[in-house]
């Protein structure tokens, strides 16, 4: 028997395992980003699901949809922000950017401008706007938070990227998966999966001068923080998300930041909200969460799922109103 004729029965297996691998790669990974490529607009169906006009805590549901869309890239949602037009802004888990306006039957999409094409060098998570007029998007993976020109697209780089040695022992695809930016300037970036000794949420305070702190924000109990948004000078909504095989569950809490801009290292919170499956409000993987104030009446609160670009999972929108005092 020849050399060859010997090795047949461990060769056969192995390729057919790898073509197995690649047959899943191929198919089960997220869609290649659209980087370097124009803006263009792409058509979304927002489809109406139950439970408008019932509350939890503070909030009530005004309506909730599911949205889909024939484009590629569409999904991964991680991260949202609202312009004061009233059209939405997302960031997506393949470094894409998606505006939309609730409700509309079609949007833009567009590539994040910065460098690499790797899933390791793209995965936006988070979104804000500052006071002095920039986007801010931060990545995990390679922990970073981006600045570009103006609020919304095009996305247009501003300046280099903002590290921080702090962020070095937060996990790969467990870092900066929510950022807010203060009145100030000031930015509180808080790592998904970091906790400290006792459950706190591990977060930075980054001041305009670029010190940066080390705080610590309470959780909520079996979640992680998926984003957050400034709701006044001292107090951040911050939502929360629980998703494994078997549960999904989304939380929002109010965090009081006053300590913390007094000098100290700990803000309090308190839950606000808490649903899942079972619940009045539809549930998926809820990753996004943005804040309009309205000239009339209360505001309103926006939540995204990020679908993980997976038919198993849906992107899901929404709008809350805030019809209790939070405080």
């Amino acid at each position: 028997m020849t050399g060859l004729h010997r090795r047949l029965p461990w060769l056969l297996p192995a390729a057919l395992l790898l073509a197995a691998t690649w047959i899943l790669w191929t198919e089960l990974r997220p869609p290649a980003t659209a980087a370097n490529q124009p803006r263009h607009s792409i058509a979304i169906t927002a489809t109406l699901l139950p439970g408008a006009g019932t509350m939890i805590g503070p909030f009530r549901l005004v309506s909730a949809t599911a949205l889909t869309s024939p484009e590629q890239a569409f999904g991964g949602l991680s991260g949202l922000a609202a312009l004061p037009d009233g059209r939405l802004l997302a960031v997506t888990d393949a470094g894409d950017w998606l505006l939309f306006r609730p409700g509309a039957s079609s949007g833009e999409i567009g590539s994040i401008t910065m460098p690499g094409n790797d899933k390791v060098d793209r995965d936006a998570e988070a979104i804000a706007f500052t006071p002095d007029g920039h986007t801010l998007v931060s990545l995990e993976q390679q922990h970073r938070i981006l600045a570009f020109a103006g609020h919304g697209p095009p996305l247009t780089p501003a300046g280099a990227p903002l590290y921080r040695t702090d962020t070095m022992g937060w996990p790969p695809n467990g870092g900066g998966e929510s950022l807010a930016a203060l009145g100030d300037g000031s930015l509180i970036w808080i790592a998904e999966n970091a906790a400290t000794a006792d459950g706190a949420l591990t977060a930075l305070l980054v001041a305009p001068a670029g010190l940066t702190r080390r705080i610590m924000i309470d959780a909520v109990d079996g979640f992680a923080p998926t984003d957050a948004v400034l709701l006044d000078e001292t107090h951040l909504l911050v939502l929360h998300c629980r998703f494994t095989g078997a549960e999904t569950a989304a939380a929002i809490s109010i965090v009081d930041l006053a300590p913390v801009l007094a000098g100290g290292s700990a803000a309090p919170g308190r839950l606000l909200a808490r649903w899942g499956r079972d619940g009045k409000w539809p549930v998926d993987n809820m990753e996004g969460i943005a804040l309009v104030r309205r000239k009339t009446g209360p505001p309103i609160v926006y939540l995204v799922s990020d679908d993980n670009f997976s038919a198993a999972q849906r992107t899901l929108l929404l709008q809350l109103e805030i019809i209790a005092p939070l405080r």
